[in-house]
């Protein structure tokens, strides 16, 4: 299990030594014996009250909801985390199979490399630039009614891109603003409701869910890239739109959070004031850790073009994108069941990043031929697979349930994307000039996934305790 299970026994007894201890046989008072045992999950306590010799009974936390106040199963919850899959499928896939529409553009010689790298990394910028806002959006209106919007936005984008295919300011505007405000809206309505669903199997749910993304990248860039084929760009952009709202708008319509257990509150009550950032958070060194360890983690943008800059064909290209792709989606689903099972979230979310950054570093600088870099898609694929579903447990079992929501928030408004590569890119010649001029950017990707990981091992130290422990 991903979340923290640590059973803790208390006892407050006198010293035998201690003069002052109350005489055998004499009603015990306030510092006599008492034992108490919690079993902690994902910040929820279930209190097994235990009475003292004098009768005095210890009452459970009044906000820590019982492991029986959480479905963990069922088919309604199940269905909420089909229908938060294909938001990912059809949001964070787009952003993923962006790759395969650059790759066309930069060949149509529509922009250079660096410019169609920042109308990609727009769309996740938005997601963290308006991740405090749109979670107040949340709580206005609902999960249904913001997944509603959303769901239409999203689609709304690649279809009007469709129009102006051969224009940047028009692809920035459409694809990377209209579809990234869409997607973020379909992110935040979908990133932690598992939560209030699942406790005991939370991280394999959230990673059932962020494996939507990872299938969708795969999915859609296959599908991108013959669309591209047959009925050229423009028409790939409109057809993947008309997809996206057809599978959005059903699942927005049907989107039913738990409003008792949600992390994010669904209504603003009247006379209460939600706080949206807790700088609070920020005097714990563990927090400032996760923070700015998951802001600098980054995936691999550049793998189709990487591949087509060393021979291979734009089919091997999608493909290689889609086996990461796939490799992501089984990575989110295997790191949550391990988290869940052995390792802890803590420990899962170090793991996962220091292989990514390996895999980064060693394997894609030498990845000169087929071979190499399908084994690194795979590889760098799996390991990535966990960054995000891994989050919410994360926060959950080092801080607690009720810090979630704003927390996460938070997170995820440092992923401010990094077109920074693709700068990087360019200065050494540009993609036309071989792979020897990814290097640079390679080792900047690989290096920022290496202080991440560092983070991350920073607050596992924090943690302490043996390290075999779940945490």
């Amino acid at each position: 299990m991903s979340e923290l299970i640590e059973l803790q026994a208390r006892r407050y007894a006198p010293d035998q030594n201690d003069t002052n201890a109350q005489p055998s046989g004499q009603p015990a008072g306030k510092d006599e014996e008492i034992e108490t045992r919690s079993i902690e999950v994902s910040g929820v306590i279930e209190n097994q009250t235990q009475t003292a010799e004098d009768g005095t009974s210890l009452e459970p936390r009044p906000d820590a909801p019982a492991f029986d106040a959480y479905p963990d199963g069922g088919l309604a919850a199940w269905l909420q985390i089909f229908y938060c899959f294909c938001f990912f499928f059809t949001t964070l896939g787009g952003i993923y199979a962006w790759g395969i529409f650059q790759d066309a553009l930069h060949a149509a010689h529509v922009a250079p490399t660096s410019t169609l790298a920042f109308i990609g990394s727009s769309q996740g910028v938005l997601e963290g630039l308006l991740a405090i806002p749109i979670s107040a959006l949340v709580v206005r209106f609902g999960n249904r009614n913001v997944g509603i919007v959303g769901a239409i936005l999203s689609g709304l984008g690649p279809i009007l891109a469709g129009f102006c295919s051969r224009s940047v300011p028009g692809l920035l505007i459409t694809e990377g603003l209209v579809f990234g405000f869409g997607q973020a809206l379909c992110f935040f309505c979908a990133a932690t409701l598992p939560s209030s669903y699942f406790l005991r199997k939370r991280n394999l749910a959230t990673g059932l869910v962020y494996a939507g993304s990872g299938i969708g990248g795969a999915v859609i860039s296959v599908i991108a890239n013959g669309l591209i084929k047959s009925v050229g760009i423009p028409w790939a952009f409109r057809t993947l739109g008309l997809m996206f709202m057809a599978i959005n708008l059903p699942c927005a319509i049907l989107l039913k959070p738990r409003p008792d257990l949600s992390p994010v509150p669904q209504t603003a009550d009247k006379g209460k004031r939600h706080r949206y950032v807790n700088l609070t958070l920020l005097k714990d060194i563990r927090f400032v850790l996760v923070l700015f360890g998951c802001a600098v983690a980054l995936p691999p943008f550049f793998l189709p073009i990487f591949a087509t800059s060393i021979g291979l064909s734009s089919g091997a290209a999608s493909g290689l994108l889609a086996g990461f792709n796939l490799a992501s989606a089984c990575g989110r689903i295997g790191w949550g069941f391990m988290a869940d099972r052995w390792l802890g979230s803590l420990n899962s979310l170090y793991l996962c990043l220091a292989m990514n950054a390996i895999s980064t570093l060693v394997i894609w600088p030498i990845a000169g031929d087929v071979g190499p870099l399908a084994l690194f898609a795979v590889v760098n694929g799996f390991c990535a697979g966990g960054f995000f579903s891994l989050i919410p447990g994360v926060v959950s079992s080092t801080f607690t349930d009720i810090d979630l929501p704003v927390a996460f928030s938070m997170i995820i408004s440092f992923f401010l994307g990094a077109p920074i590569g693709g700068y990087l890119l360019q200065a050494f010649g540009g993609p036309d000039t071989g792979y020897q001029a990814y290097r640079p950017a390679i080792f900047y990707a690989g290096g920022l996934s290496a202080l991440s990981a560092l983070m991350i091992f920073g607050v596992r130290l924090k943690q302490g305790g043996n390290w075999r422990r779940k945490v």
